[in-house]
């Protein structure tokens, strides 16, 4: 395939809440012949994931940047490269628009937006701010709408077996989860005791009196004020040297994972 010099917009998002395939990047992944690997980022709006996306492209412009308080991504953006780490592979970027966009009022749009990035993704880079606490876990309540969305057995596979609720099915589609936390200034401490990154993320999903938890497969990445351009890199290194999916669980309310 041609190398795409700068990112093109694969789902263009209309004014009237269409999501819509863009033909020329239709094109585009049409003529690729090689196996990929599909990194999304999603997350809330103006908290820097094209930026982020930018610097796991290594390089300083690509996805637009915006210095104002608006939304500047609109659907969902495509920058297909060669892989780095995989000779023979082709490496596909995507930037999503930001969710909870006030101008747009619109949370079932976001849901869909969502939805899309899991299901097009190999790996899924949620973006946040400051630290897990629960205006973070609240981001994430667009995840229990998608069990609404994806279907991925039919009816009268699932009648066939009341024991099957699809959630194995479900699993060979959804990508693995990266829950990168930028921006952190604080020390990785619980009683005293030096704690990881991903003990970090399991204390601050405790189980829940009343709360139904089912697990999902995920990694969480520190990203500190002080040294953001290599943690940038670190998390380049987890995302392209894939270990990132199997060393810590994420606990969500109501989705189909188990």
């Amino acid at each position: 395939m041609a190398l795409m010099e700068q990112p093109i917009c694969l789902i263009e998002n209309r004014e009237t809440g269409d999501l819509v395939v863009n033909p020329e990047a239709e094109k585009i992944l049409s003529q690729i012949n090689q196996p990929v690997v599909v990194v999304a980022i999603v997350g809330k709006y103006r908290t820097g994931k094209s930026y982020l996306m930018n610097k796991l492209a290594g390089k300083s412009n690509g996805f637009a940047l915006g210095a104002t308080i608006q939304s500047k991504t609109k659907g969902i953006w495509m920058w297909c490269l060669p892989h780095p780490k995989k000779p023979g592979y082709t490496l596909v970027l995507l930037d999503t628009e930001g969710l909870g966009d006030v101008e747009k009022g619109d949370s079932t749009n976001d849901a869909w937006i969502f939805s899309l990035a899991v299901l097009l993704s190999s790996t899924m880079v949620f973006n946040s701010l400051g630290t897990i606490d629960q205006n973070a876990m609240e981001q994430l309540n667009y995840v229990t709408e998608l069990t609404e969305r994806i279907q991925v057995t039919s009816k009268k596979a699932t009648n066939d077996d009341d024991d099957d609720d699809g959630s194995s099915e479900m699993k060979r589609f959804f990508p693995s989860f990266i829950w990168c936390v930028r921006d952190f200034n604080l020390e990785l401490k619980v009683n005293g005791a030096d704690i990881t990154e991903d003990q970090y993320l399991q204390n601050s999903l405790k189980l829940k009196k009343g709360k139904d938890i089912i697990c999902l497969n995920c990694r969480v990445l520190i990203i500190y004020i002080k040294d953001e351009q290599h943690h940038c890199k670190k998390i380049w290194q987890e995302i392209l040297l894939g270990i990132l999916s199997l060393e810590a669980i994420l606990l969500l309310e109501g989705i189909l994972l188990k």
